[in-house]
């Protein structure tokens, strides 16, 4: 299941406030000819992975189109075909509406979220490069994955920003969306869970694609939000109908491993292979 974020940066049954560390400390390093090692670390880290974005001209300095950089948060434990799937179908939506799709990232949660049966980053890092081999867009961004505490969406969204920015320049300043099934959308109705600012951030500032699920409507529950409804002429929201999105979840999927079921319906060939090279959820989870 993708993933959105918790009110005030707090894990799910731990204390504290777990915002992940902003690398660099959100400084773009400068660097000389001289250079120095801390400062060259620092630029690298400033960076983002671009082997697939577009930095075609036309691309980037397109004045009539929003440049946009699509971003996944979840477990992705493990990544299935609907993953990528999403991530297409939401590129697709955007780009029939004018605009600059550049990329799009998978960012797998760090192992410090608390979630039951939750294999290491190192495995889903690995599992998620496979799940996007293929794809001429998309890649894993793993700066969620290696920090030290969990970190909100909003400041993984935040990070591969200015990330991206640094790696393509100012002039560009692409927007980064975050793309979700719109089943989680109901997530910000939970009380305490989202505050009022962060889903303001996130539905006008920065931008959703809701892929939409049978039996959910998020068009509703946004609606029904107070803080969301008085600026709903503000929405920076796409609802992407589909017709595929059935009942195929990184649940099922654990569930047909363990039972020894072929999972060629949920998951890609490398996937699949990396989990039984590996040996991965073949018990249940204690």
């Amino acid at each position: 299941r993708l993933r959105l974020g918790l009110k005030r940066g707090l894990s799910p049954g731990a204390p504290g406030v777990c915002g992940g560390a902003k690398v660099g400390g959100g400084r773009v390093a400068r660097m000389t000819a001289a250079g120095t090692h801390g400062d060259a670390a620092a630029g690298a880290a400033e960076r983002i992975r671009a082997d697939k974005l577009r930095t075609d001209v036309a691309a980037l300095t397109s004045t009539s189109s929003q440049k946009t950089i699509l971003l996944a948060c979840g477990s992705f434990n493990p990544p299935h075909r609907v993953h990528v799937k999403m991530l297409d179908l939401a590129r697709e939506a955007l780009e029939a509406r004018g605009d600059v799709v550049l990329g799009a990232y998978l960012s797998p949660v760090s192992s410090r979220y608390e979630k039951k049966g939750l294999v290491a980053a190192e495995h889903r890092l690995r599992m998620c490069e496979e799940a996007v081999r293929d794809s001429v867009f998309a890649m894993v961004d793993p700066w969620e994955a290696e920090q030290p505490r969990w970190s909100r969406t909003l400041d993984v969204l935040e990070s591969v920003k200015r990330r991206a920015t640094n790696t393509l320049g100012a002039a560009v300043a692409p927007r980064v969306m975050i793309v979700c099934g719109s089943d989680l959308i109901e997530s910000f109705t939970v009380p305490n869970l989202w505050s009022d600012e962060h889903m303001q951030t996130l539905a006008i500032d920065h931008g959703i694609v809701c892929i939409s699920r049978t039996g959910h409507d998020a068009r509703a529950v946004l609606d029904a939000i107070p803080c969301l409804r008085e600026r709903k002429g503000e929405w920076n929201v796409a609802f992407v109908e589909n017709d595929f999105m059935s009942d195929l979840s990184s649940t099922k999927l654990r569930q047909a491993l363990r039972s020894g079921d072929s999972v060629d319906a949920f998951a890609v060939e490398g996937v699949a292979k990396y989990i039984s090279e590996h040996g991965l959820y073949k018990e249940e989870p204690q």
